[in-house]
């Protein structure tokens, strides 16, 4: 009798253990530990975080972050130490001469050198420059020698749109004109928006990002557009002009948009879109209806569906009426389970008091066919002012964990706990195309079902919103990975290579072909 009393009272105690591991955030805060600090005062009026850009600076094999500002320090860099700590080393590092209220990001080697350089975008007080990468980590100021000084910028996106080597950078301007820089090849660019038709005079844009939409080979843009204001897709024609589609490709929506992602969400083999809106005009508290009458728009964010002949359908998941301000969005396989998952950086701290993003960021995911909202219970449910996300493997065990740039809080770097080894991280190094992969097309398949496609990405640089996530590919491999995988790495301009017998819980540098 008496151990039948012990079996009574260890059971609920077991199954109290089991439902605790179940429930488990799959990512922990770390940011305490880990050294990253912006200012003493984030708050109004403060040092103000904006921007962002995370990749491997200084050829250690580790991601790093520089983050810009809207107050002084205009910039802080923040170099990887490894076991997700960070040293600051701004000083001395040649950026210290970023002046303005910094805005957004974007990395590439633009001058061919194997050594990443980075764009910073300044919104007024000071000027967008352009730092060329010296291999150790630290950059040089070549912006009025290159001829890409800008005054008032939003976001940047670096792309090859000409196919000839040589990356090329879009950077969106509220207040005008947008600016198409193309890499003339000897340190200096030149300003074709205008001839190339993608200057959007007439718009009030804020993000950018390229991405081949139709499958021809050459990467299209979309350009979001705020103040209840038409969003534009331009189809790059492939003679260094582009063309307006927006209307034929179903994407006409008049909103208040924010930032811009290109993925394949539904594992097509093609770019999905999604457009993250500011619902409440940058919290201006006013009813929807007040809103309406004023003829403004309150839209939420939207998933396009890529429908694979030039159009794209507006889909009512995974967020059905969420209406907020939103900011920056990653979609990337957050668990491993072959699946994209969403995660939203939203204003939940100085919104519209009608708005619905007082929880906190959204992190959807996906079962079977339907969404689910997991932030609370994935640990990651940060309620402030957030403006960009980026994902990176910070620590190199192979999930994707989490960096959040606040407005007006610190830092918070996440923790993914999914601790396994069903992944792949894959890089591009071109010959003949960008040098840093960028806009280089990557599928996985298992090794022994080569017509089952695993996963599709695009490199990119510069997404979302004023974010630079690492210039490569990474997959969740699912629950239930196979022996070995063949990666196939399409180049811009028509090269592939294909790597095949490739293990599980590899990160893969695919070079391409000589010619």
């Amino acid at each position: 009798m008496r151990r039948f009393r012990i079996v009574l009272l260890i059971a609920p105690l077991l199954l109290t253990l089991v439902l605790s591991a179940t429930a488990a955030p799959r990512f922990t805060d770390v940011t305490a530990a880990s050294g990253i600090k912006i200012a003493a005062n984030t708050g109004v009026g403060g040092t103000n975080p904006h921007g962002v850009a995370v990749e491997d600076f200084n050829g250690d094999g580790l991601f790093d972050i520089i983050i810009v500002t809207f107050g002084k320090p205009h910039v802080r860099y923040f170099r990887n130490r490894g076991n997700l700590k960070f040293a600051d080393v701004t000083r001395g590092s040649g950026l210290e001469n970023f002046e303005g209220e910094g805005t957004g990001a974007a990395v590439a080697d633009f001058d061919r050198d194997g050594i990443l350089d980075v764009y910073l975008t300044s919104l007024r007080k000071g000027a967008s420059r352009l730092y060329k990468g010296k291999g150790d980590g630290t950059f040089v100021d070549v912006s009025a020698k290159a001829g890409v000084l800008v005054q008032t910028a939003r976001s940047c996106a670096w792309c090859d749109f000409d196919h000839d080597g040589y990356p090329d950078l879009y950077v969106t301007n509220p207040k005008g004109a947008n600016h198409l820089f193309h890499n003339n090849r000897d340190g200096t660019f030149t300003d074709v928006a205008k001839k190339a038709g993608v200057d959007l005079a007439d718009r009030h844009s804020l993000g950018c990002a390229f991405g081949d939409v139709d499958g021809d080979g050459w990467d299209d843009l979309f350009v979001t557009s705020y103040d209840s204001q038409v969003s534009a897709l331009f189809k790059n024609m492939g003679d260094g002009t582009f063309r307006d589609v927006t209307a034929q490709a179903g994407l006409g929506r008049r909103a208040s948009a924010v930032g811009c992602v290109f993925a394949d969400v539904f594992n097509r083999g093609r770019l999905d879109l999604y457009v993250t809106t500011d619902s409440w005009l940058s919290g201006a508290n006013y009813t929807e209806a007040q809103l309406r009458q004023m003829k403004h728009t309150v839209e939420p964010n939207v998933l396009y569906e890529n429908n694979g002949n030039g159009t794209f359908k507006a889909l009512t998941v995974p967020e059905p009426g969420y209406k907020t301000l939103s900011h920056d969005a990653v979609l990337e396989d957050l668990d491993h389970d072959g699946l994209v998952d969403l995660y939203v950086g939203v204003d939940a701290q100085s919104g519209n008091k009608w708005a619905t993003s007082k929880g906190g960021n959204p992190l959807w995911t996906r079962v079977g066919t339907d969404w689910k909202e997991v932030g609370k219970a994935a640990g990651v449910k940060f309620e402030g002012n957030c403006v960009c996300v980026p994902a990176a493997d910070f620590d190199n065990d192979g999930d994707l964990d989490l960096l959040l740039v606040n407005f007006y809080s610190n830092v918070v770097l996440y923790r993914n706990e999914t601790n396994d080894s069903n992944w792949l991280r894959v890089r591009a190094v071109g010959n003949r195309s960008s040098r840093d992969g960028i806009g280089a097309k990557v599928y996985v398949y298992p090794e022994n079902e080569p017509s089952k496609r695993v996963g599709f990405r695009q490199i990119q640089s510069g997404s979302g919103y004023g974010r630079c996530s690492p210039l490569e590919a990474h997959f969740g491999l699912g629950k239930k990975p196979t022996a070995s995988y063949r990666v196939e790495v399409h180049f811009p301009g028509g090269k592939k290579r294909v790597v095949p017998d490739v293990k599980p819980g590899r990160i893969l540098s695919v070079k391409e072909e000589d010619s």
